[in-house]
């Protein structure tokens, strides 16, 4: 009978053991998946940024490309920057509140 419980907790330590051994897999898996979450989160506001000064510049270049000697792109030169005054504007007073 003690050779059978002795048996059976040698049983237990060894699967004790292997569970011991996944969990230390896993966490390290996890930990690493937590690393690489945060990385890409941080590539991502990156990402954002960039793209918001590249959309600021496309715009800059199209008011920079419509402005022309011309009566019809005069005029649609004023209407692109009273747009562009209308929504600075805007942000003022959001800024404001």
């Amino acid at each position: 009978m003690a050779t059978d419980i002795r048996q059976q907790i040698e049983r237990v330590q060894s699967k004790m053991n292997v569970l011991g051994e996944r969990y230390a897999s896993l966490k390290a898996a996890y930990d690493e998946a937590r690393s690489q979450i945060s990385d890409l989160k941080a590539q991502l506001l990156a990402s954002d940024e960039q793209l918001k000064q590249l959309n600021i510049k496309v715009e800059n270049l199209t008011v920079a490309s419509n402005v022309g000697t011309g009566a019809q792109e005069l005029d649609d030169s004023k209407a692109l920057i009273a747009d562009l005054i209308r929504e600075i504007d805007r942000c003022i007073a959001d800024i404001l509140e």
